[in-house]
């Protein structure tokens, strides 16, 4: 028997040693039917028996895995083929709109749109942040993190000023982008993100937020410098003019010497 063949063999008898092993259990402990939890009075009968069932679904479903892993061992892969998992990126609709390559077109849409002149080192981008009315909570620890990704923010408190107001404030004063975040309950929530003065303006939603000291061996807080900006998934026209519109908010003279990285990921 050659050595291939005899792996192969001890694959299935570890698989079979396994399947056996966990039928006998299931046979000893059974299956568990309950079709209505809440008729159960008894608080801890009913989380034993719903703890029980739980247990119980959890073998039938390692039962069914181990038996189509010994099938794929007989039989090969294609006999019983893998579930493709139900992600973002596999339910993803193909967009007709997505830009392949560029081409003149598109370059001339570059060169006169509201970005050009960030692309062609004319303007340095200036960030002016600011918050809703009366803030609260942890908005103020997530805006020091994000105050030190984007080079050249300054931070005004928003006091009771309309957004309009601020707006001709900001313009006057040379900044060339408003970030206008809202919290909810103290935590992030929006971020209105509005190039100055006429646009255009994007709404974004925040979630799932992880400040730099909760995750494990953080690095330093990064200086003063200039990042390298990595777009991920902006290839529809509109994720294209929204990649631009993130792209303008740092100067496009990246200092790779310090090996700075900031991703973006649509």
């Amino acid at each position: 028997m050659d050595p291939e063949a005899r792996k192969k063999q001890k694959r299935l008898e570890k698989l079979d040693k396994k399947i056996k092993a966990l039928s006998k259990r299931h046979e000893k402990e059974g299956t568990v039917r309950m079709e209505n939890p809440s008729e159960i009075k008894n608080k801890h009968k009913r989380q034993e028996i719903v703890l029980k069932k739980r247990m119980a679904d959890r073998r039938v479903a390692k039962l069914e895995h181990l038996k189509k892993e010994k099938l794929r061992e007989e039989l090969g892969e294609e006999a019983v083929p893998k579930i493709v998992p139900k992600t973002i990126e596999s339910q993803r609709v193909k967009d007709e709109t997505i830009i392949t390559e560029i081409d003149e077109d598109l370059k001339g849409e570059h060169a006169i749109d509201e970005f050009a002149s960030y692309f062609n080192q004319e303007t340095t981008p200036r960030i002016l942040m600011t918050t809703n009315r009366r803030p609260k909570g942890k908005i103020f620890d997530f805006m020091k993190e994000v105050k030190s990704v984007f080079p050249n923010t300054e931070y005004y408190e928003r006091k009771n000023f309309l957004i309009k107001k601020v707006i001709e404030w900001a313009s006057e004063r040379g900044f060339t982008d408003l970030m206008l975040w809202y919290e909810k309950h103290g935590k992030p929530h929006t971020l209105i993100l509005s190039h100055l003065p006429k646009g255009p303006t994007a709404t974004f939603r925040i979630s799932s937020v992880m400040l730099r000291d909760r995750i494990p061996n953080h690095g330093a807080a990064p200086g003063d410098v200039h990042p390298e900006l990595i777009l991920n998934n902006f290839d529809t026209m509109l994720g294209h003019r929204l990649g631009r519109m993130l792209a303008s908010l740092f100067p496009q003279q990246p200092q790779l010497t310090v090996r700075r990285v900031v991703t973006m990921h649509n």
